[in-house]
């Protein structure tokens, strides 16, 4: 499975005056490099927790419609949360052509970690080819606000690290950082 950004977020969980308040500094001089580190550590933040923190919209690729166990061939399991909505569920047929699947056809559920679309009938042949399957879906926290505060804290401590070091001196995400994160993380055993 592959993941292609659409509709990226247009805001960072964290404002440059925040971290700035956070690191107590005073000055615009290097907003744009904590503007970077923002980037970075919401970066840092998703990759570790698999979720994605702003609403962005993505596709999700697979080969064939997925089947991880017998009881689970009828679902597709989705790598990131929290789920917003799903767009569309589209795929390339044994002839090659590209159908897409009302939504009459499959139930979702956005709440369970990883969400789920799950087929009322089972699911299509597809042609044997590369991302023969897509799932276009929103994901992310609708505003900053909604981002959990353990989160943003742990942006903040790596963000800290960051500004701080400035040298590749940190070998993994500081500790206090990951405890914060840890309820978050999203994962996935197929």
């Amino acid at each position: 499975m592959a993941i292609s950004v659409i509709t990226p977020a247009v805001a960072e969980p964290l404002t440059v005056s925040e971290v700035k308040s956070f690191l107590r500094v005073d000055s615009d001089d290097e907003d744009t490099l904590l503007a970077v580190l923002i980037s970075a550590a919401r970066e840092m933040a998703e990759k570790y927790t698999r979720q994605i923190l702003m609403s962005t919209t993505i596709e999700e690729f697979y080969d064939i419609f997925p089947e991880y166990t017998i009881k689970d061939s009828d679902i597709i399991y989705l790598s990131r949360g929290p789920i917003q909505s799903i767009t569309s569920v589209k795929y390339v047929d044994t002839l090659g052509d590209e159908i897409t699947i009302t939504n009459d056809k499959y139930n979702t559920d956005l709440i369970s970690e990883p969400g789920r679309i799950i087929s009322t009938a089972g699911w299509y042949a597809t042609k044997d080819t590369v991302n023969a399957v897509v799932v276009r879906y929103v994901v992310g926290y609708s505003s900053a606000s909604d981002v959990p505060a353990a989160i943003k804290q742990a942006m903040l401590l790596l963000i800290g690290e960051m500004y701080e070091k400035r040298i590749d001196s940190v070998k993994r995400l500081p500790t206090a950082a990951e405890y914060l994160m840890n309820p978050y993380r999203v994962f996935t055993y197929y």
